[in-house]
């Protein structure tokens, strides 16, 4: 195994991560919770900067015929262009549950013969819980079945038994937020269209870790979150993918910026054509334009390396954590195939969030904690060193071998 220096040393994205801010205080900090809540890039502070006391400050309402009604595309062509979507197939929106209520709603009411909807119990819960609305909002009796995959031995087969021809929709999470279990998106994908069903990806998890082409891999609909390997800040808006090949779907929650002829003031507008249609109200314009640094430094590293380092950097921690923390009740709970594995990786202990919070609190190192026992150390590679890696195993070995489980074991905090 070659050490971490010589990786960092040979690492042709290194620069990207002079590109994000570090706190100078925290010199020795290891940010892992980029699946969570991405870093920020230093060009934010000049886009603020630019809209808030530029555009806003000076301009007023002008910037709306200056470029603001027109962000929610110019970003989400952004979006579109890393995944491999034609310009125009992709918007900004409110967040992703809206987004996902929006398309699931909408794919739902075309398919008015068939009342299953289905997905899987490793989804986000939020989206299942979006999923149940979703049904009960489309009126024509559709049902919401969760198939349990939490074995992780045949994710694949579990869902091919589940499919049959009153199945209006499969919605999934292409990487699972707990374990990093990524599914095929083409494969599940055919499997669909075998049976005459629509599936709607969410890509929260996956978009700018993982190499996304929607266009070979014949994915239709989807949603994503901005603000984790996008860095595009928190509470950042989401973004909606509708395929061209999709124009009957409509969204279920019309509002003035989806139709036509928005500043007609006229309640009987029809339906804008493109992805507009599933615009509501007025667009996020600041948050909207802090997404744009994050995307375009993703599109100017290249996703292809990207990934290649995000598989290193997770093999690298997988094969350590094998070496030097399962001895102290550790056990690795991702797929170890990268093929079928996001950019984070998930560590069983039975203390995991008293490890998780000593990190945090005493080691200078942040992953996230998942109930009942898991911690979750995200890969962002465009700011995380192999260096960050070696460190980390070392850090955790040092919480338990000095104490840190007893320390925090009673401590429950609001967000873990």
């Amino acid at each position: 195994m070659k050490s971490a220096s010589e990786l960092d040393a040979e690492d042709a994205l290194a620069p990207f991560r002079n590109l994000f801010v570090h706190a100078a205080e925290e010199s020795d900090l290891i940010y892992l919770d980029g699946n969570s809540l991405g870093r920020q890039p230093s060009a934010v502070s000049e886009v603020l900067e630019r809209v808030v006391h530029g555009e806003w400050a000076t301009r007023l309402i002008r910037g709306w015929n200056e470029g603001w009604l027109d962000i929610s595309g110019s970003v989400g062509d952004l979006i579109g262009a890393l995944i491999n979507a034609q310009p125009g197939e992709v918007t900004l929106a409110e967040n992703t549950s809206v987004c996902l209520y929006k398309v699931a709603t909408a794919a739902l009411k075309t398919r008015s013969d068939r009342t299953k909807l289905v997905t899987d119990s490793e989804n986000f819960p939020s989206d299942i819980q979006i999923l149940k609305s979703a049904c009960s909002s489309a009126g024509h009796n559709h049902r919401l079945e969760v198939v349990d995959t939490s074995s992780g031995a045949d994710p694949m087969g579990q869902l091919v038994a589940a499919l049959d021809d009153s199945t209006a929709l499969v919605s999934l999470s292409h990487v699972s937020y707990k374990s990093g279990w990524r599914w095929n998106l083409r494969e599940v994908n055919e499997l669909a269209e075998t049976c005459g069903a629509l599936v709607l990806w969410d890509f929260s998890h996956s978009v700018g870790a993982i190499p996304i082409d929607v266009a070979t891999e014949r994915v239709g609909l989807a949603v994503g979150c901005t603000y984790k390997y996008l860095n595009g800040g928190p509470g950042a808006p989401a973004f909606i993918y509708v395929s061209d090949d999709h124009p009957q779907l409509i969204n279920p929650v019309a509002g003035w910026f989806g139709s036509a002829a928005p500043f007609s003031f006229d309640p009987t507008s029809p339906p804008a054509t493109g992805i507009e249609r599933f615009l509501t109200g007025t667009p996020h314009v600041v948050s909207a334009a802090l997404v744009e640094p994050g995307v375009q430094m993703l599109l100017d590293a290249g996703i292809r390396r990207v990934y290649e380092k995000s598989v290193a950097l997770s093999e690298r921690f997988i094969e350590l954590s094998d070496q030097h923390l399962a001895n102290f009740g550790f056990e690795v709970r991702s797929p170890r195939n990268s093929d079928q594995r996001g950019s984070h990786v998930a560590l069983f202990h039975p203390y995991a969030q008293a490890v998780g919070l000593a990190l945090i609190n005493e080691q200078s190192v942040i992953p996230d904690f998942r109930p009942p026992d898991l911690l979750r150390f995200g890969f962002a590679p465009l700011y995380t060193s192999f260096a960050d890696v070696d460190a980390t195993v070392h850090r955790i070995v040092d919480v338990v071998e000095s104490g840190g489980i007893d320390r925090w074991r009673d401590e429950n905090p609001l967000v873990p």
